[in-house]
């Protein structure tokens, strides 16, 4: 299964060389006899494309693809023949980026997004004229810039690699998520996101045909890592058995992301009968850099996905609840256990629950933050990750959700204060103080159409979403309060 974020950005680095056809001095050329030759500039040009082709090697960062190196000759005349073009076009279905040292006259035609590293005044020019021709470009004063943007191109191309499974009830958008987008084949459209959608169901007939040795090493390693298991380890193999269902059809449809409905598959009484629920799915497919949501909730899955690709984090998901000043966790709100913070809070804070944490928030290559198996049900089955999300070497955090037309993301920054399990359904719990009122916080959900369900990631990525809506195409709404 291929995995979105492991593709790379071609880039082609072009160096242009005008090479004159004589030596003159004149009002933009000037030079001492030797330098003005055609043989001097065809000679320092080819030792210059050198020279530059190995300081992008070194100070070009990410996942990218550095291509060879295209050289380019024309004369005073401004034109460049068809022969340097074609050079151009060899691979051009594979190139994502030509990144040039001056105008190539003509390169427009290819319709291959243009960039250039310079802090002098040409690719202000240059870039302000390609896009206004509704040629993709970009001008970045140095390889750090330029790095930043490849990030975000990169996401862009990651998505463009998602594809996701979901096994609806076929509703035209799931009961409990009125605000979720009905138009799946509009993300397709708009941002490349494919989808193939199955009924619910189906799923359980593939959970028959899984390896039980592989239920059974999956089982084992998730028990051996947590610090408090389910005492039921027979009900945590029947939700690695719906989770490696799930794998298996996801595997025939080639899709690397997944939601189901949750309010009517439990209706379906198909949990019940086979004891699991999709919690530990969504967890461990995040943990391995797969977008997956709760509920069938195609907004807050778009928004796990960017914040996910951009902080290449594994991302928690959960529902705003204002909680209200000197309101008890516990016996106003139920919650069990009190793992950072306060049992009240003396100002308004925003709950975010309903809930599935992945153990690598911090990175999804780094080590997994500590972690219990608990339960769903009071009786015991539907596995769930718990992760106390306050104890952690930042509490820094971003938190954002589409609205129902991936055409917006609303973006909010805040810090964890406090974190609290609860023993059966959704759980943990996070709260957080907003960059901004946390009441109208969830006005702004309200009245911009965004809905309910929140992503959630470490760190401020307020800055980097608004810079890739402006590359992928959607309006960023970052909430100050």
């Amino acid at each position: 299964m291929k995995k979105p974020m492991d593709v790379k950005v071609n880039i082609r680095p072009v160096f242009s060389n005008m090479v004159h056809t004589d030596a003159w001095e004149g009002p933009c050329r000037v030079g001492t006899p030797e330098e003005l030759q055609p043989s001097y500039e065809i000679r320092t040009g080819r030792e210059q494309c050198k020279v530059w082709t190995k300081t992008l090697e070194e100070n070009i960062k990410g996942h990218v693809n550095l291509m060879p190196t295209v050289y380019i000759e024309y004369d005073e005349s401004f034109v460049v023949k068809d022969s340097e073009l074609d050079k151009l076009r060899e691979n051009i279905e594979e190139t994502d980026l030509f990144l040039i040292t001056y105008r190539v006259p003509e390169i427009e035609s290819l319709g291959v997004p243009v960039a250039m590293i310079n802090r002098g005044p040409t690719p202000i020019d240059l870039v302000g004229f390609y896009k206004d021709n509704g040629l993709e470009g970009y001008m970045a004063h140095d390889f750090p810039e330029f790095n930043d943007i490849i990030q975000k191109l990169w996401v862009r191309k990651a998505v463009r690699n998602t594809k996701i499974l979901i096994l609806s009830s076929s509703n035209e958008f799931p009961v409990s998520v009125n605000t979720s987008n009905s138009n799946a084949y509009g993300l397709f459209t708009k941002y490349g996101i494919r989808n193939t959608r199955m009924p619910f169901r189906d799923v359980f007939s593939y959970m028959q045909d899984v390896d039980q040795n592989e239920i059974d090493r999956i089982t084992d390693t998730l028990i051996k890592g947590a610090y408090k298991n389910n005492d039921k380890p027979e009900w945590i193999k029947q939700d690695v058995r719906y989770y490696l269902g799930v794998r298996k059809m996801m595997e025939r449809f080639d899709c690397n992301g997944f939601t189901t409905p949750c309010k009517e598959l439990c209706a379906s009484r198909y949990p019940a009968a086979n004891k699991c629920t999709p919690c530990l799915t969504h967890a461990l497919l995040k943990d391995q850099g797969m977008p997956s949501a709760c509920e069938e909730d195609l907004n807050v899955w778009m928004a796990i996905m960017v914040l996910m690709y951009l902080s290449e984090k594994s991302v928690f998901m959960g529902n705003p609840m204002l909680i209200l000043k000197g309101m008890d966790l516990i016996d106003d709100i139920g919650m069990t256990r009190v793992m950072y913070g306060p049992r009240k809070f003396d100002e308004e804070v925003l709950e975010i629950r309903h809930a599935v944490p992945g153990t690598r928030m911090n990175g999804l290559n780094e080590e997994q933050m500590p972690y219990e198996l608990g339960s769903f049900t009071h009786e015991g089955w539907g596995t769930k990750v718990q992760v106390n999300l306050g104890e952690n070497k930042t509490r820094d955090v971003t938190i954002g959700r589409f609205d129902r037309h991936g055409e917006k993301m609303i973006v909010a920054h805040g810090t964890i204060v406090g974190c609290c399990f609860k023993d059966d359904e959704c759980s943990p719990a996070v709260y957080l103080k907003l960059d901004g009122d946390a009441r109208e916080f969830r006005h702004a959900l309200a009245d911009g159409c965004f809905g309910h369900h929140l992503a959630m990631i470490y760190g401020d990525y307020t800055k980097d979403v608004k810079e890739l809506g402006k590359i992928m195409g959607f309006e960023t709404i970052v909430f100050k309060g």
